[in-house]
């Protein structure tokens, strides 16, 4: 079952959708970090025509989620585990001066940054409506 949320304006094909953010212990209550609530707006595909005021059920299809994360965090840790080996292994030899895990650190973080770089390069190009939420039932509020 997907998140609920609350259909705020329709536009062409997309709704956009407020709901309010989850905590994985959001409620459980046990500190004060799960009693903190935040509003996010979405823009989800419109597959089930709600209308402003409605509220929907939102779903992510074809493994987008799994997708995305990979893209978010699996290609910076590639870059991560590269830059470290690579300034540890390949570098060092030539800037045999300077400490040897500083180096191998500041490339590992160098290589992390040149990913997000890359991925924020990328983002417009890539095809948002794989990873775009759907809503895609229309729902009550006390459901």
């Amino acid at each position: 079952m997907g998140e609920k949320g609350l259909v705020i304006n329709v536009k062409d094909h997309l709704a956009v959708i407020q709901m309010t953010r989850k905590e994985a212990c959001g409620e459980c209550r046990a500190c004060l970090a799960g009693m903190k609530k935040e509003e996010m707006i979405i823009e989800a595909e419109n597959e089930c025509d709600a209308k402003v005021g409605d509220w929907v059920i939102m779903e992510l299809r074809n493994n987008s989620f799994l997708k995305a994360v990979l893209i978010l965090y699996g290609i910076p840790m590639i870059g991560l585990v590269a830059g470290i080996f690579l300034g540890y292994y390949g570098v060092y030899p030539y800037f045999s001066m300077v400490n040897r895990e500083l180096l191998s650190f500041g490339m590992g973080a160098a290589a992390t940054l040149l990913c997000y770089v890359w991925i924020h390069s990328k983002e417009a190009s890539w095809d948002k409506k794989k990873i775009r939420p759907v809503a895609a039932k229309i729902t009550t509020k006390e459901d």
